[in-house]
């Protein structure tokens, strides 16, 4: 009688205890980007009022920002071409078109 009741407060241990396994959540941190398509042939760029840099073309270049608001200046030749302000979302792609 005792073993019997020894093997089922065992199993009843076993089976509400889960055996150890924790399942968890993963989450990434929040991301966005910027791309720029069209003549970007002496383009500098800047967001922000950050420091300026140079880009490529395509989808395929994509260049990482938090998402909310920023403000994007575009230079050719040191002269200002596009001055935008834009809002991203997370994990949202925002195209540039540059004449």
């Amino acid at each position: 009688m005792k073993l019997i009741l020894i093997a089922i407060s065992f199993i009843f241990l076993m089976t509400f205890s889960g055996c150890g396994y924790k399942q968890s959540v993963l989450t990434e941190g929040q991301k966005s980007s910027l791309y720029f398509s069209g003549d970007v042939n002496n383009v500098q760029v800047s967001v922000d009022n950050g420091a300026l840099f140079e880009v490529q073309s395509g989808k395929n270049n994509q260049y990482k920002i938090k998402p909310g608001k920023h403000e994007i200046k575009v230079y050719r030749d040191n002269n200002l071409v596009i001055h935008r302000n834009i809002y991203v979302g997370d994990g949202i792609a925002k195209e540039i078109e540059i004449q």
